[in-house]
């Protein structure tokens, strides 16, 4: 995060993970622990993504005379280094990359070794999503709400509403709705799915705070984001009734009450998180239809990573609000009742989309596959702006495969290949980056990238980014793509020091080769 903000809500990110850092992807600002594991040290492999169409639908291509498919740069830019046939993902795709990486039974072990534990300031924990009991003592939410409030500014005019400087009253109000005093002694858990995507927050507010008047892209009170279909553990509710203090597979927050909707019980909850079937979202995102019989899925987008269980054709219903389903996959889909219940609905997902059925296999083509259907995207700090920043997209590439990546603290996952680089000089660092597969991870001080190949010595990356200089000598312009960018390590902080110099880690599926 921004220093300044650090500061202001240092206490509120302390309550995230034991890992406390909310990797936001501005890599001249945020920071993210460094990993001391070494490649001899770790253990097996885990974790990757999938395939799709060969380009993505917004590229404007042409056709060389040697007909391959290139970025065309009279239209488009690129940055210093990135050659019009590298923006393709054929180019980094490797002979081997096919070979599957993890089992489906590793990759549910590597989700058990890699479960959040939300820990406060004072050391209380938040139960594993999977094992939240019905009934939970309210001393623990007493003490994540009390870190909320602690973590309001001692300087609130140095914070912008609307253009103008908040106020002390103003973040009294906002730990007022907070409804503290209303825990009870012992809560009473309800369990849910989040039924559409949209900001959590560090209070209970869609208001949009930030350091300066001209920024739109730093929102103060968002922590995280939730994505459609996602499972919950409902603690709280606001003092005005809008909204819910959920728990989340790695994060606790406050989400709008409308984006919930609420299980009969525990045990229809756990059901319901293990269909037997079921369809994921491959592509950057879908759209599901204007439907005139449900306002509740009309134009619902639904994010790469996207999970829903799928009907199969024999026990599918021959219509669904006057349209047949010729042609179609058939998704049962939670939606929120006007009492606040889920309400089960088909939904027709057309086999045209990026979609598929199951998990994509984990392989390293597939994760470079995936992560070009997000290149150009718009950057959205900790999932702003129906987009992502850097470990928001690798959780949502890493979905595809089954795997849950936590939201933050990624480069500590366990049942990865770890280099620490963080005690190497460039030369060192190179030799490492070199032998990792594409779709390895690299991770520096706020930042998690892709890995795709080395070119003429160069190490090249795909990720969400904020802000980078230039690699070309001279340059010290400190630019913002706040995009999803291709870039070599060579590009630099504002402090001018490359990526490759300030990288501390290398995660890979496998071991690297020797």
């Amino acid at each position: 995060m921004k220093n300044s903000r650090q500061k202001i809500l240092s206490a509120l990110l302390a309550t995230a993970l034991t890992v406390p850092v909310l990797s936001g992807c501005n890599i001249v600002t945020r920071q993210e622990p460094s990993v001391s594991s070494s490649l001899s040290e770790t253990t097996t492999a885990s974790s990757a993504v999938m395939e799709s169409s060969e380009t993505a639908k917004e590229d404007i291509v042409v056709k060389t005379p040697e007909e391959k498919t290139v970025i065309d740069t009279e239209y488009v830019r690129l940055i210093d280094g990135v050659k019009p046939e590298m923006m393709q993902p054929g180019y980094w795709i490797k002979e081997g990359s096919s070979k599957v990486l993890m089992t489906p039974d590793e990759i549910a072990e590597f989700n058990r070794n890699n479960r959040g534990v939300i820990t406060a300031s004072d050391k209380t924990k938040f139960p594993k999503l999977d094992e939240f009991p019905e009934t939970l003592d309210g001393k623990v939410l007493r003490s994540f709400l009390t870190d909320c409030a602690n973590a309001a500014p001692k300087d609130p005019s140095k914070l912008y509403l609307n253009g103008k400087p908040t106020t002390d009253e103003y973040w009294k109000e906002l730990i007022a709705k907070s409804n503290i005093e209303a825990i009870p002694e012992e809560i009473s858990v309800k369990f849910g799915f989040t039924v559409k995507r949209m900001t959590i927050r560090l209070f209970p507010t869609e208001d949009r705070v930030f350091e300066k008047t001209s920024d739109r892209y730093y929102d103060a009170m968002i922590f995280s984001e939730c994505m459609p279909y996602m499972p919950v553990a409902v603690l709280h509710e606001s003092s005005d009734g809008e909204y819910l203090y959920v728990v989340f597979d790695s994060y606790a927050a406050w989400v709008r009450k409308d984006a919930v909707a609420l299980c009969k019980d525990i045990n229809d909850w756990k059901q319901r998180q293990n269909p037997g079937q079921w369809l994921v979202v491959t592509g950057r995102e879908i759209r599901l239809g204007n439907d005139p019989y449900s306002s509740k899925t009309t134009n619902l987008v639904l994010p790469m990573g996207t999970k829903m269980e799928l009907v199969p054709a024999d026990k599918a219903p021959k219509s669904t609000h006057q349209r047949t389903t010729f042609g179609d996959y058939v998704v049962k889909v939670p939606t929120r009742g006007s009492d606040g219940s889920l309400k089960d609905e088909y939904v027709l997902i057309p086999v045209s989309d990026d979609v598929n059925v199951g998990y994509l296999p984990l392989t390293s083509e597939n994760i470079v596959r995936q992560a070009f259907k997000r290149l150009g995207d718009r950057y959205g700090w900790a999932g702003d702006l129906q987009a992502n920043d850097c470990t928001g997209i690798t959780r949502e590439i890493y979905r595809c495969f089954g795997i849950l990546m936590p939201r933050v603290g990624q480069s500590n996952v366990n049942g990865v290949y770890k280099v620490n680089m963080s005690k190497m000089d460039s030369k060192q660092k190179l030799e490492v980056i070199e032998k990792l597969a594409p779709g390895s991870l690299i991770s520096m001080p706020g930042h998690m990238m892709i890995y795709l190949g080395t070119v003429d010595g160069k190490p090249y990356v795909i990720s969400a980014c904020g802000t980078f200089v230039q690699p070309a000598p001279g340059s010290t312009e400190a630019l913002h793509p706040n995009s999803v960018i291709l870039n070599s390590l060579f590009v630099r902080t504002k402090k001018l020091k490359t990526w490759l110099d300030v990288s501390t880690t290398a995660l890979t599926m496998t071991p690297a080769e020797t």
